[in-house]
Order: structure tokens, then sequence, then C-alpha cells
């Protein structure tokens, strides 16, 4: 199969094309197992080939799509496979830092797959289990004659700015020192729009105009697609909750806290597009 550019190598489908090889994304848990001698930096997958002695570790196989023009899938192994020579274990996190976006992404997806399988193995309407189709990733009742489909819970995140400013915040769960954009559910029947002026307004009392669309990002922990912005204060005055948010405090674009998010995740994405625009703005 030939892929779209703009899909990244990535083509999402349950359907195996029957390809020459396979890549396999080998899962733990949460953890991702890589092959040693696998080039990590382009792509940590693991090759059919390699792959055959993890088979007696799988509980299971999921198709992915095609990854680089050849089929994907996912292999959830049991624990014991961690310590088969020749792998290592790596946390779905670091992924972002050692391959890049775009095979997080993909991992992503693979976690996310393996666990809304074991979140819908039975009807929420009766009760009785629900089989794998095979033309669509969608798990179906045969009894009720309806699908359920990955579960994705839409997020927004914002950096607030005011000026040369920007305001960041800090989750009363994380260490000291350690900010990031606001970010939160959409409650049902919201717009992202009325989200973001409802979360900004409840976690830190700042009300916000000329909200811009920045990108999107997969966060699979356990199944949020994260919409990314940038909107402009209307009011300076912080008043932080106090459940959610422990602190929060506007930060000069050329004195940030040591401490927040890398590019490569939606909430540095954000934070660099305010610094990159406030140094050409204010020199």
């Amino acid at each position: 199969m030939t892929i779209p550019k703009r899909l990244n190598g990535f083509y999402a489908s349950p359907v195996a094309e029957n390809t020459a090889k396979k890549w396999i994304i080998a899962v733990i848990g949460q953890d991702i197992l890589l092959a040693h001698q696998a080039d990590i930096t382009n792509n940590p997958f693991i090759n059919c080939s390699v792959a055959q002695q993890l088979d007696v570790f799988c509980k299971r196989k999921i198709t992915l799509g095609q990854w680089l023009s050849y089929d994907c899938q996912v292999w959830d192994l049991m624990p014991e496979a961690a310590s088969t020579d020749g792998f290592s274990t790596v946390v779905l996190r670091d992924l972002l830092t050692i391959a890049g976006e775009e095979v997080f992404s993909l991992a992503c997806r693979a976690v996310q797959l393996l666990n809304w399988h074991d979140t819908h193995r039975f009807c929420g309407r009766c009760g009785k289990p629900n089989q794998a189709t095979h033309k669509e990733h969608a798990m179906a009742c045969s009894s009720c004659n309806i699908n359920n489909y990955p579960r994705i819970s839409p997020c927004i995140i914002v950096v607030v700015t005011h000026g040369q400013r920007c305001l960041l915040a800090r989750n009363a769960n994380w260490a000291s020192g350690r900010f990031s954009a606001i970010a939160g559910f959409l409650e049902a029947g919201e717009s992202a729009e009325q989200a973001l002026h409802r979360e900004v307004f409840e976690e830190v009392g700042v009300e916000i105009d000329h909200i811009r669309y920045i990108g999107s990002q997969s966060w699979p922990y356990p199944g949020q697609l994260m919409l990314g912005f940038i909107a402009q204060a209307t009011s300076e005055e912080i008043k932080v909750d106090g459940i959610e948010i422990a602190e929060a405090n506007w930060f000069h674009y050329k004195q940030l806290p040591e401490t927040i998010a890398p590019p490569g995740i939606i909430a540095g994405a954000l934070i660099k597009r305010f610094v990159d625009e406030a140094t050409v703005t204010y020199g």
C-alpha cells in the first residue's frame, strides 16, 4: 500500500494487507518492548521475524493498519516476555523523546486499542459478551445488534497569554516547580470554545477571548484527544481553584519555569508557539 504523505507513514485499518513482513508493537501493560538491535530513533518497532520468539508470550494480536507500507500489529504480551534476551522495555511516554511524535502516536494507538478491548468485553445494554469485528475496529453485540467503537475523550488545552506573559499552572498532584498549560475534558453538550472559557475560569478565575486553534494530539492516558489552543486573557487576577490547581502565575516569555513540557507534547508545543510569536513581536 502506498500511504499518503500527510498520514506520516501510518494508515489506520483493522484489515491486514498481507504484506511480505509485519511490524510488531509489543506491549506489556503500559510499557513497550523494544529489540536491542532496532534503529530506535527511526523505527523502534519489531520486525516479525525477530518477534517470533515472543509469540509464546502473546495473549492476543490486533491489526492496527499499515506502517511504512507494511502491516502493523500490536501484540499483548505476558509480563514474562520482559526477560527475553535481546529485548528491553521502555515507558510509553519515553518513546516521544526517543523516537518522536509519529512513533509515539502509533504506540499510543496500540495501547489504547488494547485498553478498549479490555473495557468493552461486554455489551453495555444487555451484558452479553461482545465480539471484535473484522472490517472495522468495533466490538459488536449480536444480541442487541449494536457496535461499540474505541472510546476517545476530547479535551481542551490552552496557553493563555497577556502581552509578553503567559499563564501556566501547577496541578495539585505535580511536584513543586512543574508548570503547564490549562487543560480539561469537554462536558456533554459543550463546544470546544465553551469548554475553554469554563475550564480557564473554573481553574484560575481568568476570562479569555481571541481563541486560536493550533493543533491536536492523541494522548493514551487512557484515551484522550487533546485539542490545543492559544487564547488572550481579558482579566489578569488569578484565583486558583485549590482543588485541581495548586498554583498559577503569569510568566514572561523570557523567564519561563525550569520544568515545562517538551515541544513534542502538545502543552510544550503551545508554549513554544507563544514564545516564538512573542520573540517576533517583542524581540
